[in-house]
């Protein structure tokens, strides 16, 4: 799937989904020749590399030969684990945030490397961007305003909610949050609908030299430690299942991290190419970038400071084993 029109059909396609049960069990058994299919549940932005493995046959060099990899765009978090429960997807990518909660609340999942780090001072960090002729100079500029995220309890739910904190305000009671689509946010802005909202590459690029908005915000006004902010999940039954599958997926995908860190513009210009993604390449190609990690390595660290927030916020009880959750074998 290569069209971010698929965007449509989200809806639907959760109903369809939701009629199929709540069993996460793997779909290794779905094979093409004998090949096992990999389906991976993906977002709409900043995974660029894990996009890459679906156009470009000379990075993804065991996709078709040890596996076939299929690819199903979601709008957000919630959508794409409702997805892997009702046994439709084998991994995908994930915020950081919502793979501790699952793991949590029970479901089995396994983390195997990094897609996006939000980083301070490195790459692009999440700007939640206003109007320009609204005012932003002071805390109490913030109280009543609507901000847009991506989805509740998400990366983007957290940055707002503690930079709102960090603020002296409380986020449950002196703003209102709505939830978006990535690509609707800036439009939401400027019709007013919201008040300020995240942007997320390339939708940023795109009205950064723009006088119409303001960065009212970024993610690490929120959350200020370094974070895996999007990771790559797998079913632990598929893995066990279809080993040599993943462990040639691995392969593929750590081939497709280093050529597009080495070759952005390229890598970017061949997404375009291949209708995975409809943007101006002009913008799109150029734009700054999120930091990554060519070893798809995971920073534990964070992941602990991360479970500590999530405890603080009571969006987890309980603190989970995350040796556990993260399974680094592949990468190393």
């Amino acid at each position: 799937m290569k069209n971010y029109l698929r965007i449509l059909c989200v809806a639907l396609m959760i109903i369809v989904l939701a009629a199929c049960g709540n069993s996460n069990d793997s779909k290794g058994s779905n094979e093409n020749d004998g090949i096992p299919t990999i389906t991976l549940g993906v977002g709409f932005a900043t995974e660029e590399p894990l996009w890459l493995l679906d156009v470009a046959p000379e990075v993804a060099k065991n996709n078709g030969v040890k596996y076939n990899l299929e690819l199903e765009q979601f709008r957000a978090n919630a959508d794409r684990l409702n997805a892997y429960q009702a046994g439709q997807l084998d991994g995908g990518s994930l915020g950081q945030g919502a793979l501790i909660m699952a793991a949590e609340q029970g479901v089995e999942i396994k983390v195997l490397g990094s897609i996006a780090k939000d980083t301070p001072d490195e790459g692009y960090n999440h700007s939640f961007l206003a109007r320009a002729d609204e005012s932003f100079d002071s805390p109490k500029d913030f109280k009543g305003k609507t901000i847009g995220i991506v989805d509740f309890k998400s990366p983007t739910d957290l940055w707002a909610r503690q930079a709102i904190k960090n603020m002296g305000l409380d986020p449950d009671e002196d703003v209102e949050y709505a939830v978006l689509p990535v690509p609707a946010m800036t439009e939401a802005i400027k019709s007013g609908k919201i008040d300020l909202g995240m942007i997320a590459q390339p939708f940023y690029a795109e009205v950064e030299d723009s006088d119409d908005f303001q960065v009212a915000f970024t993610s690490k006004d929120g959350v200020t430690f370094d974070e895996d902010f999007l990771a790559l999940f797998f079913n632990p039954t598929f893995i066990e299942e279809n080993e040599e599958a993943v462990e040639a997926f691995m392969e593929d995908y750590k081939a497709s991290m280093k050529y597009y860190l080495e070759n952005i513009e390229e890598a970017r210009q061949l997404l375009i190419d291949n209708e995975f993604v409809l943007a101006d390449p002009d913008v799109f190609v150029p734009m700054e970038d999120s930091n990554r990690s060519e070893n798809l390595s995971l920073d534990v660290d964070s992941w602990s400071k991360l479970q500590e927030l999530l405890l603080e916020e009571g969006w987890i009880e309980n603190e989970i084993d995350l040796d556990e959750l993260i399974d680094t074998s592949f990468i190393e």
